[in-house]
């Protein structure tokens, strides 16, 4: 029986909780994709966006406390991937800051965190997910539809015209 290559069935990568330390890494992380995405948008309010909305990492141990959770995708000791759960309320919570980075996409990290951040969110006893994309990020779209999600109206007066909602009910709807 020929042996098979296990390096390409085990991943390069692991998922892990944030730690402390972890904030300037998983920073530059978001801020790179950002870039990458967005540095040539016309609209200086997308362009900018990020830096206004990163104090959650920045300050992750107490932000991502009591029903939520911020992980990390590392490989060879450095953050190629996050993303989040935090608390809306007992019955609902937001996906957040899902980041890959360039060089990392398309080896099922996004999906493998987003599988942790849902199974995370149903053991929390949460009933549903909802989620914001920026309307450029079409690969990002694709995965939040395979896993369920569903597209819902905006909860953010006008953020249509950057964004698209979703939200996933993890429960039982009857309940």
């Amino acid at each position: 029986m020929p042996m098979r290559d296990r390096s390409r069935l085990e991943p390069d990568w692991k998922i892990r909780p944030f730690l402390p330390g972890d904030a300037p890494a998983a920073r530059r992380l978001v801020e790179s994709v950002w870039h990458e995405h967005f540095d040539q948008h016309p609209d200086p309010f997308v362009r900018e966006f990020i830096y206004t909305r990163l104090s959650d990492v920045d300050s992750a141990q107490i932000a991502y406390g009591d029903r939520a959770l911020f992980l990390c995708a590392v490989s060879e000791g450095e953050i190629v991937g996050t993303g989040a759960i935090k608390s809306l309320d007992h019955r609902e919570c937001e996906m957040a800051r899902m980041f890959v980075a360039s060089g990392y996409r398309n080896r099922g990290i996004g999906r493998a965190i987003a599988d942790e951040l849902i199974r995370f969110a149903r053991t929390a006893g949460y009933d549903r997910i909802r989620l914001s994309s920026n309307n450029s990020l079409a690969a990002s779209h694709r995965l939040y539809e395979r896993l369920g999600f569903q597209s819902v109206p905006a909860w953010d007066p006008g953020g249509e015209t950057y964004s698209r909602y979703y939200a996933l009910r993890i429960s039982n709807p009857r309940r």
